[in-house]
C-alpha cells in the first residue's frame, strides 16, 4: 500500500515530478517515519525506521508489522504505556506529542531490539480537511536515557553515601559563600537553610574558633588553595564537637574556581584522647620533676646531722616543692608543739619575727593527737572545731589561707611533731600535694630520729670517754695508798703498829678495788643478759632489813637520818632476793652520796593494788630536769657530780633499772630540780597479784 501525497493541480508531468520528489524525501529523511492508516495499521516506513528498529524488508518481522494482522492500537505495550490513546487522538485529527516509552520489539513474538523513543503523531489531511493518514515520527533517545539514568544513579549513590557517612558534606560558591543546601550540615547543627547560607555557617562554630576560621577561609578563597583546619562545631543538642575540615576548589578550564567542595569529619573523641594524652604526659613530666625535687630533698635531709639543720632544710624544700608561701616544722617538746623552723615568702615578710610557741591545744595538737593528715581549704579550716585562730595571738599570727598538715611519726608510731604548709600559690592543696608532703614527712621523721640517735651516740661516746677517765681515776686512787703501804712494808723497819695500819690500808683499798671491778662485771653481765635470777617468794620486809644493814655504814658516816616505813601487810614478790637487796642498797647508797651531810632519807613500802612500791626519798642535791630522762643510763654520774666528791662509777642506777626490768617491774624517778631532793620508786608485782600463768 503506497501513501497518497498531496499534489498540485498543474498537469500530469508536474504531478509526477512532485510525487517522485516527496518519495525521495520520505525515504531519505533522517527521522524514523511510520505512516498509519485510519485503522491503526502501518502503511509504509522509511529507511530511518528500519535502521531504528532493525526491522528490514524481506524479513518476517517486517512483513508482520506492515501486514494487516498487526495494529498499533492493539499493541499491548502501546496500550500499557498509553501510546495507543495518543495515536487515536492523532487518527481523530489532532497533532500530538507522545511521551517517551521503552519499547521491546521482542514482545512481538520474535527477536528484536529494545529502545527508548519519544514520538510525534501528525494527521495527514486532504483538501477537505479530512484525515487520510497519520505520520508517526520517532526519536531514538536510548543513549540519552541511559546517560540520564547513569547520572541519576550516580547522584543517588552519592546521596546515599552522604547520608550513610558521618561526614558533613557542603559546597560553596567561588567567592566562598554558601548557596546550595546541605542536609547533613543542617541535620548536625540544627541550622535552617536561611541561618546557614552565605556566611551564616560561622555562627555554628565555637565563639573562640570563629574569627580564626573565618580569616583562614577567606585567605584560602583568595589564594584558591586547599582549606584545611579543625574547629568546634555546635551540635543540634548544643554540645560542641571537634571536627576536621577540608575544602577543595574545583577549577574550570580557564583556571577559575567553579565551586568549592568540602567535608567536616567528627574527630571529637580523637581530640579528647590526644588532649588527655598530652595532659597525662604533662602530668608525668611534672610528676617526674617533683620526684627529682623530692629525691634532692631526701639527699639534703639525709645529709643533715642535727634536728635543727633538718628542720631548716625541710621548710625550704616544702615551700619550693609545693609552691607555698608558708611552711612550718614543729617538733614535740614536753607534750606541746614548739616551732623549730619557719619559712615564709616575701608576702609574709613582716611575720618572720613571730615566735609565739603553740600551747598544745587547737588544730596543731589535733594533728599530733590523731596522727592523721589534714588537708583543708580556707573555708574548711575556719569551720573546723579545733581551729581557734591562735587565741590572744591571732593578730600577730600570719594569716592562714588553706592548710595542709602532716604528722611526723617515728619508727615506733609515736608522734614527734608535724609539718604544715599554708597559702598555696595556685589554688587549693591537692591529693598530689598531700602525697608529696607525706613522703617528705616520712623522710624527715627518719632524719629527726637518726639525728637524735646520732646525738645520743655522740653523747654516749662523750660519757664513755668521761667514764673511762673517771674509771682510771677511781682505779688509781686506791693504788697510791697501796703503793705507799707496800713501800713501808718493804723497808722492813716499820713498827708493828705501822705494819698493822699499812696492812689495813692495803686491805681496805683492795676491797674498794674489788668492789669497783665487781660493779663493772655485774653491770656487764646484767646488760648482756648473762645473769640467772632465782625465782622464789621473797618477803619485802626481809629485803629492806638486809639492804639497811649493808647501807647503814655509809648512811651513818654521812650522819644522815634514815626513816623506814614498812608494809604491815607483809608484801611478797617473786624474784631473786640477793638482786633485790642489791637494788635497794644502790638506791640507799645513791641517796646517801648525793645528800649533803646530815640529810634525811626515807625508805618506805606502799601497796598499790596488785603492786608494791619501794620508795627511796632524800632531800639532797636533786636532779636537773634536763638530766631526768638519762638518769638510768650508764655513766650518767659524771654529769651529776663534776666535783667527783661522791666517788663511784655512776653505774648503780643503770644496774637498778636492768635488775628491776628482769623482775618484770619498773623504776621511776622524780625531782623538782636542783636542790629539791629526789625520789626513786621501784614497782613490783606482788605474789597475790601475779598472773597465774
Amino acid at each position: 500500500m503506497s501513501p497518497d501525497f498531496p499534489s498540485t493541480p498543474s498537469g500530469p508531468d508536474r504531478h509526477d515530478r512532485a510525487d517522485a520528489r516527496f518519495q525521495e524525501l520520505f525515504e531519505q529523511a533522517p527521522t524514523s517515519i511510520q505512516l498509519l492508516g485510519l485503522d491503526g495499521c502501518t502503511l509504509r516506513v522509511n529507511q530511518a525506521w528500519e535502521n531504528l528498529w532493525q526491522i528490514h524488508a524481506g524479513t518476517p518481522l517486517y512483513d508482520l508489522v506492515l501486514g494487516t494482522g498487526y495494529c498499533l492500537l492493539q499493541d499491548p505495550q502501546l496500550i500499557a504505556t498509553g501510546v495507543a490513546g495518543y495515536l487515536q487522538r492523532a487518527l481523530d485529527g489532532e497533532s500530538v506529542d507522545i511521551p517517551a516509552i521503552y519499547y521491546d520489539v521482542g514482545q512481538l513474538g520474535t527477536s528484536g531490539r529494545s529502545r527508548w523513543v519519544s514520538a510525534r503523531a501528525h494527521p495527514v489531511k486532504d483538501g477537505a480537511g479530512r484525515t487520510v493518514e497519520v505520520m508517526l515520527m520517532h526519536e531514538d533517545i536510548t543513549d540519552r536515557v541511559a546517560a540520564e539514568t547513569a547520572l541519576r544513579e550516580r547522584e543517588e549513590r552519592f546521596r546515599s553515601l552522604v547520608m550513610a557517612t558521618s561526614q558533613i558534606i557542603w559546597t560553596n560558591t567561588p567567592d566562598g559563600r554558601v548557596l546550595d543546601d546541605s542536609p547533613s550540615w543542617r541535620a548536625f547543627t540544627g541550622q535552617s537553610y536561611d541561618e546557614w547560607k552565605d556566611f551564616g555557617w560561622l555562627d555554628a562554630l565555637h565563639p573562640d574558633d570563629r574569627e580564626t576560621t573565618h580569616r583562614a577561609w577567606i585567605a584560602c578563597v583568595a589564594s584558591q588553595s586547599v582549606f584545611e583546619t579543625e574547629y568546634r562545631l555546635r551540635r543540634v543538642d548544643g554540645v560542641y564537637r571537634w571536627t576536621a575540615v577540608k575544602g577543595i576548589p574545583l577549577i574550570d578550564a580557564h583556571g577559575a574556581v567553579r565551586v568549592w567542595v568540602g567535608a567536616n569529619t567528627d574527630i571529637h573523641e580523637k581530640v579528647l584522647a590526644q588532649t588527655e594524652l598530652a595532659e597525662r604526659l604533662d602530668r608525668e613530666r611534672r610528676h617526674s620533676a617533683l620526684l627529682v625535687k623530692v629525691a634532692q630533698a631526701s639527699r639534703t635531709l639525709g645529709s643533715a646531722l642535727s634536728s635543727e639543720d633538718i628542720a631548716a632544710g625541710l621548710v625550704e624544700e616544702v615551700r619550693a616543692i609545693l609552691e607555698v608561701h608558708q611552711a612550718v616544722v614543729s617538733l614535740g617538746v614536753g607534750g606541746t608543739q614548739e616551732i623549730n623552723a619557719v619559712s615564709m615568702s616575701d608576702k609574709y615578710a613582716r611575720y618572720r619575727s613571730y615566735d609565739v610557741k603553740p600551747d598544745g591545744s587547737g588544730i596543731y595538737a589535733e594533728v599530733c593527737r590523731t596522727n592523721q593528715v589534714m588537708r583543708l581549704t580556707q573555708q574548711e579550716l575556719e569551720a573546723h572545731p579545733a581551729w581557734k585562730g591562735f587565741g590572744a595571738h591571732a593578730a600577730q599570727h600570719p594569716a592562714m589561707r588553706g592548710w595542709l598538715a602532716v604528722p611526723l611519726i617515728d619508727r615506733k608510731g609515736k608522734n614527734i611533731g608535724l609539718i604544715q604548709a599554708s597559702d598555696k600559690v595556685d589554688g587549693d592543696f591537692t591529693e598530689q600535694d598531700e602525697a608529696i608532703l607525706v613522703q617528705l614527712a616520712s623522710i624527715a621523721a627518719n632524719g629527726f630520729e637518726n639525728a637524735r640517735l646520732y646525738s645520743s651516740l655522740k653523747e654516749q661516746d662523750r660519757r664513755k670517754d668521761e667514764f673511762l677517765a673517771m674509771l682510771a681515776h677511781e682505779l688509781r686512787n686506791p693504788l697510791a695508798p697501796i703503793a705507799s703501804a707496800a713501800e713501808l712494808l718493804k723497808i722492813g723497819i716499820a713498827s708493828e703498829e705501822r705494819v698493822r695500819r699499812s696492812s689495813e690500808v692495803i686491805s681496805r683499798q683492795v676491797k674498794h678495788l674489788t668492789s669497783l671491778v665487781d660493779d663493772l662485771l655485774d653491770i656487764s653481765r646484767v646488760t648482756r643478759g648473762l645473769i640467772q635470777l632465782e625465782h622464789v617468794v621473797v618477803d619485802i620486809d626481809a629485803i629492806l632489813h638486809s639492804a639497811i644493814e649493808q647501807s647503814r655504814p655509809l648512811i651513818e658516816a654521812r650522819e644522815h637520818v634514815l626513816a623506814v616505813a614498812r608494809d604491815p601487810g607483809g608484801a611478797r614478790v617473786m624474784g631473786d632476793p640477793n638482786r633485790l637487796v642489791q637494788v635497794v642498797v644502790n638506791l640507799l647508797n645513791n641517796a646517801a652520796k648525793y645528800t649533803p651531810r646530815g640529810g634525811r632519807i626515807v625508805l618506805a613500802v606502799e601497796r598499790d593494788g596488785s603492786l608494791v612500791d619501794i620508795r627511796v626519798q632524800d632531800n639532797g642535791i636533786g636532779i636537773d630536769a634536763g638530766l631526768l630522762p638519762q638518769v638510768f643510763d650508764l655513766f650518767t654520774q659524771a654529769e651529776r657530780t663534776p666535783d667527783r666528791s661522791q666517788g663511784g662509777l655512776g653505774i648503780g642506777l643503770a644496774l637498778v633499772k636492768n635488775v628491776v626490768s628482769l623482775h618484770g617491774g619498773k623504776v621511776t624517778v622524780h625531782s623538782d630540780g636542783a636542790g629539791t631532793g629526789s625520789t626513786f620508786t621501784v614497782s613490783l608485782q606482788t605474789v597475790e597479784g601475779r598472773d597465774p600463768k
